[in-house]
């Protein structure tokens, strides 16, 4: 009975009165038609005056004072929310005093709102998507949609909405339960038919077809944003002291750095291949053979000669990181006079370098190995696509595929989409493939950066080590538990953890202690004898053992084998598995080894123009050729590995995150891979994929739109039925309906590893996600 009493009063209650409104009633009630009190500014003392006078509440106050202090205390809250409101009640400079709007005042508001409800209603209720910038034949409305884009424009730079987006001439927004500021945004999605959980895809959008920035100023808009959110640690622009300072430092003077003791080999001819458009060129490579005697050599910008320790400049140099390269600019590690100019190894001019020599024998292996601080002159820059198939390089290709034929690791290679924003905002769009050439000057960089880990490992100084983990143990059974239920009959034997030189027994005892979380120390009297075991170096002691790291990588490199031999969209699972089995390679100041590339000692070294850890190996290897300290202890070290770890992840995605909106705008103009696409925004075309799908995690299905691994984008599961629920089993590997059919039975809908063609439903070009249907 209580209940239904309860429930009762709830429908008679209605809608609730702000306290605005409540205590514009009161007053309005107490002046009546006094109109000096109309324009008089109250403040709490003057209003409640005025209201235990007119409602006659002095009696009882007198009586109970109390209630009187109550009073005043509701009424101070009140006010204190109805001047942030600002709605039935206008506030001084003050911010203390308060106004009452006029009836008429509050009439003319709400005209307004009708009038702004009517324009909503006229142009954005289309149901169509990807309707674009609506069609305005009055004046009237190309003025308010002015304003429109004006407050649009301010919401995606983080500034305050204009005073002309306003219900009256005061810059009031906000009425009620109608807010005009969440309107536009609702407006905005209308127009573009996303469903995205912000209205920010639906706004860049609309101002970017309206031509209210380039795609250039919509991406500094984007990292503007990020840097708002404390997500992108990033300057866009670089320090303009700084960038006088290296300005002002001389061009290199060859013969007389020689003269103070650097190696001369102007005389090697060193190369640059890279992509065609790369201006930081901080890697040259050649070859060279005196009698039986073959050499190749790596040269690496100077860095550390121009970047000291501990100055300005290598303090904003550490504080980025890394350089993050953009589709529309770079955000550079260096100033520019530095990254394109001094240290990069253009042809034909005296540069600075540190070169490392490797001795081969006639199997192509690396006997010896030694550092030089030296001059050099590159004698050609070349593209990728110059150096295959020229005469010149033919031993070093050989030399490559040598070493490749040689590698243990994973088969797996995935398209690199490079769109570029052209200086006519024009955008071109190539997805790039490994080639022999990228491969070979890849092989090179690493047996260069294996080297000189070990160089310095054994000499025992403190480094920023690359390293990479081995398969994580629940992750490989998680893909057995896949693959036996597609009924594959591959199974993944559980990763080793034995490191250099320890004993079966001490693995043991350590895994022991892992999942006991203490120390227990070897165990004794083992089962089984072992071999005594050498004297592991200490920068090797955390490394995973070479045969356990060996067994390992044999048995991924056999499961993708047997997976070749497999029906398509079963070998596509299998390699999606393997693929993302590979765990993120970090920053450590421990050695521990690099998985993927089986190495047991690997450090950053070739590319200190974009990456701070390498700028550090340069400065510990000149330390050493010069009998001085370490540049770097261990505890320093540390940190900044950690922190370039950190930095390194924001910036990939960045990076990936505004590659996605650049392709994306991409395809609204009618673009495909490999074309251009001009500055022009015609009717948007529905864009379909042959996809397939790659990944089932609820409540998403990840797709590869194109089936080459170049492009991806994900699907709501509601999208596939929206009249039932579906889910996805615990393996990932299929989706079916939530609740049995008549039959009994669970329809299937979908399988991982099937094609699926999709379409686009949505685009974002502000957060680079897709919105996919089903075809």
């Amino acid at each position: 009975m209580a209940n239904r009493h309860n429930r009762k009063n709830q429908h008679r209650r209605g809608p609730q009165l702000s306290d605005g409104e409540r205590l514009w009633k009161r007053l309005s009630s107490a002046i009546g038609d006094k109109d000096e009190l109309w324009g008089k500014s109250w403040n709490a003392q003057s209003i409640a005056e005025l209201l235990i006078r007119a409602e006659k509440m002095r009696a009882r106050f007198d009586k109970e004072p109390k209630a009187e202090r109550i009073f005043r205390a509701k009424l101070d809250q009140s006010l204190a929310t109805i001047r942030k409101e600002e709605q039935f009640f206008s506030t001084d400079a003050t911010k203390k005093a308060v106004t009452m709007r006029t009836i008429t005042e509050i009439a003319a508001i709400k005209s307004s709102i009708a009038s702004w409800e009517a324009f909503f209603l006229r142009h954005g209720k289309t149901g169509k998507l990807f309707q674009g910038p609506p069609h305005l034949d009055n004046e009237n409305d190309r003025l308010r949609y002015g304003i429109i884009e004006q407050a649009w424009l301010a919401i995606l730079s983080g500034q305050k909405l204009p005073e002309k987006l306003s219900l009256n001439n005061e810059g009031l927004s906000k009425w009620g339960s109608f807010d005009l500021g969440r309107e536009i945004c609702k407006f905005a999605d209308a127009l573009c038919g996303f469903r995205f959980q912000e209205s920010s895809p639906s706004i860049a959008l609309l101002l970017l077809q309206n031509q209210r920035f380039t795609v250039s100023e919509l991406l500094d808009l984007r990292l503007a944003a990020r840097k708002r959110e404390g997500r992108n640690p990033f300057p866009r622009y670089y320090d303009e002291k700084l960038i006088a300072h290296s300005n002002l430092q001389a061009e290199v003077d060859g013969n007389g750095m020689v003269a103070e003791g650097r190696a001369d080999l102007r005389h090697l001819p060193f190369v640059t291949i890279d992509p065609h458009d790369a201006k930081d060129f901080d890697d040259a490579v050649c070859m060279t053979t005196e009698g039986q005697t073959t050499t190749l050599w790596v040269a690496i910008a100077d860095v550390a000669h121009y970047v000291k320790k501990d100055t300005r400049l290598d303090h904003a140099a550490k504080a980025r990181a890394t350089s993050v390269y953009l589709p529309h600019t770079v955000l550079p590690m260096l100033p520019p006079r530095l990254a394109d100019n001094l240290c990069s190894l253009r042809a034909d001019v005296d540069r600075l370098a540190m070169v490392i020599r490797m001795q081969l024998n006639v199997a192509g292996e690396i006997v010896q190995s030694d550092a030089y601080e030296a001059v050099i002159r590159v004698t050609e820059n070349l593209a990728y696509e110059d150096a295959i198939g020229d005469n010149r390089f033919e031993d070093m290709f050989k030399l490559a595929a040598k070493w490749q034929a040689k590698e243990v690791k994973l088969n797996i290679s995935n398209a690199e989409m490079r769109p570029r924003i052209l200086p006519d905002q024009n955008i071109k769009v190539m997805v790039k493939w490994p080639t022999d050439a990228t491969r070979m000057i890849e092989s090179f960089m690493v047996a260069t950066n294996a080297c000189v880990g070990n160089m310095l490992g054994s000499a025992g100084a403190p480094l920023p080590w690359r390293c990479h983990a081995p398969p994580d143990t629940a992750e490989v059974k998680e893909l057995n538990a896949k693959l036996a239920a597609l009924g594959v009959n591959i199974e993944l034997p559980m990763p080793s953890f034995k490191t250099h030189g320890q004993s079966e027994s001490e693995e043991l005892s350590d895994l022991l202690g892992t999942w006991a979380n203490t120390t227990i120390e070897s165990l004794p009297n083992a089962e089984i004898a072992e071999d005594d075991v050498d004297d592991v170096a200490p920068y090797l002691a955390n490394v995973l053992d070479p045969k356990a790291r060996q067994d390992i990588l044999d048995s991924l490199m056999d499961a993708q084998k047997k997976a070749s031999g497999l029906a398509n969209k079963t070998r596509r699972v299998v390699d999606q598995g393997l693929f993302h089995l590979m765990q993120r390679a970090n920053y450590s100041h421990k050695n521990l080894g690099h998985f993927g590339l089986n190495l047991d000692a690997y450090a950053h070294f070739t590319s200190p123009i974009r990456r701070y850890p390498d700028l550090m190996i340069h400065r510990q290897l000149k330390a050493m050729l010069a009998g001085d300290d370490w540049a770097y202890d261990e505890t320093e070290t540390a940190d900044i590995a950690e922190h370039c770890s950190n930095q390194s992840t924001i910036a990939k995605y960045i990076e990936w995150e505004l590659v996605a909106n650049v392709y994306h705008i991409h395809i609204l103009r009618g673009g495909e891979i490999d074309s251009v696409s001009e500055n022009l925004y015609p009717s948007v075309v529905e864009k379909s994929w042959p996809a397939r799908i790659v990944s089932l995690r609820t409540p998403w299905v990840y797709l590869d739109l194109n089936d080459d691994g170049a492009i991806q984008g994900r699907m709501h599961l509601r999208q596939m039925d929206s009249k039932q629920r579906l889910n996805i089993d615990d393996n990932g590997l299929e989706v079916s309906s939530a609740e049995p059919g008549r039959d009994g039975e669970h329809r299937i809908v979908a399988r991982l590893g099937e094609k699926y063609p999709c379409r686009l439903r949505g685009i974002d070009i502000w957060g680079g996600s897709l919105d996919l249907a089903s075809r």
